[in-house]
C-alpha cells in the first residue's frame, strides 16, 4: 500500500515537472507506458481504498486581490 502511494506521489510530481522539460516528459511517458488506472491495490474490488493526504503550506508567493487568486508554495505528504 505504501509503495503504491509513493508511486502515485512520484507520478504526480513528475507530471508537474514535465511541463517545460522534454527529457522529463520522455521519462514520464516511459514510466507510465504500461500504467493501467483500472487496477486497484485491494483484493476485493468493492473494498474501500483509503488514502490520507496532508498539505503543508510553506509560503504565499503572490496574492491577486482583483481576481481573488493566490500562488502558494506547498508540499504534499502522503500518510
Amino acid at each position: 500500500m505504501a509503495a503504491l502511494v509513493w508511486w502515485l506521489a512520484a507520478c504526480c510530481l513528475l507530471r508537474a515537472a514535465t511541463a517545460g522539460n522534454p527529457d522529463a516528459k520522455r521519462l514520464y511517458d516511459d514510466l507510465l507506458s504500461n500504467y493501467n488506472k483500472l487496477v486497484r491495490p485491494v483484493v476485493n474490488t468493492t473494498d474501500v481504498l483509503r488514502v490520507c493526504i496532508k498539505l503543508k503550506l510553506s509560503q504565499l508567493i503572490d496574492v491577486v486581490s482583483l481576481s481573488e487568486t493566490t500562488s502558494p508554495a506547498a508540499s504534499i505528504i502522503f500518510l
